[in-house]
């Protein structure tokens, strides 16, 4: 997980309307959590050689489910982007004012590219981690605990050993949140530097050209546009180093689930029914943490941001 206190200071105003986002999310996780305990309860049904009017009636609870969480999930998406949209527009404002503030002098020792793109490109790269990272962060955390919940009424144990690997799931990745945070600021730094060199490259081509620099100046850009490209799959890798912690999280998680469920049935500890909706409801407990793992290397993506609008 990441979490910048510096970012969260731009959302003052704007709280409430996030929790909402939260409270959607958890709304749609709740649907989510309601359509495989029916669908585990429709299959013991089945089982069971149930009448047509019990399984009818947990047939149309799974497809209400199914239609409920969408529409849920889709209204949290629209209102954390416009969250985002909300804190852009005024960080906008705020970066145009302090550059007023700061006058034509400052500007003029300043390269007009590194500029250009903490106030352009530093914004709009924002939009990830206010529009999606930090209401699935929240949705995250709390989905495993309600599901938890849930499912301990039915079997504590199984819903321990779940709850666990979702925990785990959750907290493993942010060990690997300070080289994240090494390597995704090193690459603003040189994303920073090659659109400086490259403006200034294009601007001053022309004179460039009179006095015979273009070539060396060339090869400086190159050297530039390479340091980007190593920094660029040094943050890939440690992305996908990160994604890799968090797959094997969930797949021991459920594999251990699993394992201790069946051996409870098999013992006489737990019901068929029971296990059926642990297993269906598993599904769910890991989901939001898949979405997050989707989402994590955009978060990164607004960390640097953030590191580049700040200086």
């Amino acid at each position: 997980m990441y979490f910048d206190r510096r970012l969260w200071e731009l959302t003052r105003g704007l709280r409430g309307r996030i929790a909402l986002a939260v409270l959607l999310g958890l709304a749609a996780a709740a649907f989510g959590i309601a359509r495989f305990a029916l669908l585990g309860a429709l299959l013991a049904r089945v089982f069971k050689g149930s009448g047509i009017g019990a399984i009818a009636a947990l047939a149309a609870g799974v497809g209400g489910a199914v239609l409920l969480r969408p529409l849920l999930d889709h209204a949290r998406t629209i209102v954390a982007h416009e969250n985002a949209g909300r804190v852009q527009e005024a960080l906008r404002g705020r970066l145009y004012d302090k550059i007023a503030e700061l006058g034509p002098a400052w500007f003029a020792g300043e390269r007009t590219g590194g500029v250009m793109l903490s106030v352009v490109d530093g914004v709009e790269q924002l939009q990830s981690f206010f529009g999606q990272y930090l209401p699935q962060v929240a949705v995250a955390a709390l989905t495993p605990l309600a599901i938890f919940l849930f499912i301990v009424w039915w079997d504590a144990p199984v819903a321990t050993v779940m709850l666990a690997a979702a925990l785990v799931t959750l907290i493993a990745p942010a060990a690997w949140n300070s080289i994240e945070s090494r390597k995704s600021r090193a690459r603003q730094h040189a994303l920073k530097n090659f659109g400086a060199e490259f403006l200034d490259a294009v601007q001053g081509l022309p004179t460039l050209k009179a006095f015979g620099q273009s070539r060396a100046y060339g090869e400086r850009l190159a050297e530039r546009a390479r340091e980007l490209s190593d920094t660029t799959m040094r943050v890939l890798a440690t992305s996908v180093m990160t994604r890799g912690i968090t797959d094997a999280s969930v797949a021991v998680g459920a594999a251990a689930a699993l394992i201790l469920g069946v051996w409870r049935v098999s013992h006489g500890l737990m019901t068929i029914e029971a296990l059926l909706i642990v297993l269906m409801c598993g599904t769910e407990v890991f989901r939001p943490l898949r979405d997050l793992r989707t989402v994590l290397h955009q978060g990164l993506v607004g960390q640097s941001a953030a590191a580049g609008i700040h200086e």
